[in-house]
């Protein structure tokens, strides 16, 4: 099922119904009165920056459907609007798996976004699964999420493990030019969960493959949200690395790059994983986190059409919140969703999730433009490598076809 998002919303600007904002449980036989949709988040606690985000991307694009009258469902003949329900989970997995039951045993709902953070990804999705309900997300990347069979589990997160591969892929390109030593002795360090277990073996695997270019000197885990690295750090000082590897979540970024900086650390090239351009780490960082590179679903940097649309719309709805990966992924997570509610025609939760199966859209925001889920239920999209730069810019040095300046490297001063 091929469509693009411009297709889409040239549909959804056709002549629609009356919306009706009063809630009606039972449904007459030309369908609901509302399509009920549910996501629960982390608003409060350690990742609430990020919830944030995902609040206001999924309440976008919900409000851009309801504004043409609803999702124009065909088995009913008539558009019909969404009622978006999100809970807090106060970024706790027990607490996430049990809101999710809520929405599926107490709201009824018809579908399902997710939420973010890997460990509350992981304890949610049994629930869509168990109740066979419809669940699109764009916060867990982690494999082992997509491994366990689930059916009806789809994620517009590429892996992690793809990510490394993507940044070994770039260095191998900055060797090639002499910009970075060969072999690179890296320290890697990640966080550990699922998410970080990814990173480590995507970079092992290559240094596996090819150790003429990558040599890994030392490989450590750190637990989530840590307050103090000093000691971690401390011990990459004293190998003799050229190249500083870390996967983190950003608070644990922007932690342990301050102390990184106080340690007096310096290496040819540093990263975080998908970490580095976010401007609430820059402001709290500074100077400390130029010359950071990073391997991300998304930049508004993006030279492709969509991209521009996307980040004009987000600016006049949230002009106080500058558009990030996480703020374009749940708002495509959203619109995915709804897109194979309108392809499904009804809101049969089994239709829909067969519609997911096999949808194929174009024209996104993504790095490639195109969304389409694997046998697992996740994505296998391209990523944009991005590195800091001066005065807080951000330039995409990777893939080609994507890119908006040259890399910096060695880091200067290493």
């Amino acid at each position: 099922m091929r469509r693009s998002f411009l297709a889409f919303a040239a549909a959804a600007l056709a002549a629609g119904t009356v919306v009706s904002s009063t809630p009606v449980a039972s449904r007459a036989d030309n369908g609901p009165s509302e399509v009920v949709v549910g996501a629960v988040l982390p608003l409060t606690g350690e990742e609430s920056r990020v919830g944030t985000f995902y609040k206001a991307a999924y309440e976008l694009a919900t409000k851009e459907i309801n504004d043409h009258g609803g999702l124009q469902l065909r088995q009913y003949g008539r558009k019909i609007p969404v009622k978006l329900i999100i809970y807090d989970d106060k970024t706790d997995p027990a607490t996430s798996r049990n809101l999710y039951e809520r929405l599926a045993l107490q709201d009824h709902v018809d579908a399902m976004l997710g939420g973010y953070s890997t460990d509350l990804v992981q304890a949610q999705t049994v629930v869509p699964n168990q109740h066979g309900i419809p669940y699109v997300g764009g916060g867990g990347a982690a494999s082992a999420i997509y491994k366990r069979g689930f059916k009806t589990i789809f994620s517009l997160l590429a892996s992690i493990e793809n990510l490394a591969y993507t940044e070994c892929d770039f260095i191998e390109e900055m060797q090639a030019q002499k910009k970075l030593p060969k072999p690179l002795k890296m320290a890697v360090v990640y966080e550990n969960t699922s998410h970080g277990q990814d990173f480590a073996k995507g970079l092992t695997a290559r240094a596996k493959q090819k150790p003429q270019n990558f040599q890994i000197v030392m490989s450590e885990a750190f637990d989530l949200h840590g307050k103090d690295f000093t000691p971690l750090l401390q011990k990459v000082k004293a190998i003799n690395a050229n190249a500083f590897m870390s996967d983190a979540h950003l608070d644990d970024y922007i932690t342990m790059q301050r102390q990184y900086a106080q340690v007096g650390l310096h290496h040819a090239y540093l990263t975080y994983g998908a970490r580095g351009p976010e401007k609430s780490a820059r402001d709290a960082l500074g100077k400390s986190a130029d010359y950071i590179v990073a391997a991300a679903w998304w930049n508004q940097a993006i030279p492709n059409a969509a991209v521009k649309a996307f980040d004009e719309k987000w600016a006049k709805a949230y002009p106080k919140l500058n558009a990030e990966w996480y703020a374009a992924l749940p708002y495509e997570t959203a619109r995915t969703l709804y897109i194979a509610m309108t392809e499904t025609g009804s809101v049969d939760k089994a239709k829909v999730v067969e519609t997911l199966r096999h949808i194929d859209i174009r024209d996104t925001v993504l790095p490639g433009g195109h969304i389409r889920f694997e046998a697992d239920g996740q994505i296998n999209a391209p990523f944009v490598v991005t590195e800091n730069l001066p005065d807080g810019k951000t330039v995409i040095v990777y893939p080609h076809a994507e890119k908006t300046g040259e890399a910096v490297l060695p880091v200067p001063g290493s």
